[in-house]
């Protein structure tokens, strides 16, 4: 883990919410586009835009400013293709004893966005009526179909919105179609948005989700992370949010499954792993020594909102819990 002093020479970076063009187009989201949505190559760059424009003139969201939203951050997990695909392939991909088992539990992807994961998920042949979304803006849903133009590709009652995290209600269409039936849960870009009191309850929120029949469980996503954990001003709005490091982030899951009666007497263990993420920005390399290479044009990656804080890192995470009958 890198120290305080390594990033002594590191500061605040002011971040831009709006990028008007659309630079170049992530490679592995062209490629969805082409196969699963039919849309040609050279007709993407004018799509894309088209949908964020219209999207953004009534929603001015910085994950849409900054085309944040073409970002795949599940494929991009150490976990996706050892442990999350093959898991939810479709079922003639799988023997009998593997269809049975699989057909007990659901993938949520809470904090969905536009439901760009999920996507990646189904082209990469994953079992689509296990595949479920779940976001707090139900115009997210609709800016996805939008993009993706796959109504009759996944059905829309597979997606939950709004769906507020620090609603506990029993009655909330969140409770009711996902409580105990998860058996992977990615939330990606969430945590960070709130302070540590705040995550304490959204921990609890997503023990809540998760399919507590088996054996193992696994929580997945990227978070903004710090090499120095605290709570940062947030830019505007006042109040702060919280950034971990592997460590912090460690102490927070273990903690949550403590103080849940239902899990605590399961668990044998928790497994928490970090990779922790130096990234430099498009303002940090136009300040930075040598500048970017000629004709280098990358979009501008969101991770957080405002500015680029002193030890900041981008946090791919995960936690698997068993339970005292599971594999070690």
């Amino acid at each position: 883990m890198s120290s305080s002093e390594a990033d002594k020479g590191e500061k605040t970076t002011p971040i831009e919410m709006y990028q008007a063009n659309l630079k170049s187009i992530p490679s592995d989201i062209s490629a969805l586009l082409s196969s699963y949505s039919g849309i040609p190559a050279d007709q993407q760059n004018a799509h894309i835009t088209q949908v964020r424009n219209q999207a953004y003139k009534t929603h001015p969201y910085p994950c849409l400013g900054r085309w944040r939203f073409l970002e795949l951050d599940l494929a991009n997990h150490p976990l996706y293709h050892s442990h999350v695909l093959p898991a939810l392939l479709a079922k003639d991909q799988k023997g009998e004893h593997e269809q049975a088992e699989a057909e007990t539990w659901m993938f949520l992807d809470l904090g969905t966005c536009l439901g760009q994961d999920i996507r990646k998920l189904i082209f990469d042949g994953a079992d689509v009526s296990r595949l479920y979304g779940a976001d707090l803006k139900p115009e997210f849903i609709d800016m996805g179909y939008a993009l993706f133009r796959d109504e009759d590709k996944f059905p829309r009652d597979h997606f939950i919105a709004p769906a507020d995290v620090f609603d506990l209600s029993t009655e909330t269409e969140l409770s009711k179609e996902c409580d105990g039936k998860v058996g992977i849960l990615q939330i990606s870009a969430v945590f960070h948005l709130f302070d540590l009191e705040k995550q304490k309850i959204m921990a609890q929120r997503c023990l809540r989700l998760l399919d507590p029949r088996r054996k193992r469980v696994l929580l997945c996503g990227g978070q903004v992370g710090n090499v120095n954990p605290s709570e940062f001003p947030r830019a505007r709005g006042g109040g702060t949010r919280f950034r971990h490091n592997e460590e912090s982030w460690r102490q927070l899951w273990e903690e949550a499954v403590r103080g849940n009666d239902e899990w605590k007497g399961k668990i044998q263990g928790v497994e928490v792993g970090c990779v922790m993420e130096k990234r430099l920005f498009p303002e940090q390399m136009a300040t930075s020594v040598g500048g970017q290479d000629e004709g280098e044009q990358p979009n501008n990656t969101q991770r957080q909102i405002g500015s680029v804080e002193e030890g900041f890192r981008w946090m791919k995470c995960h936690e698997r819990r068993v339970d005292e009958q599971g594999d070690a």
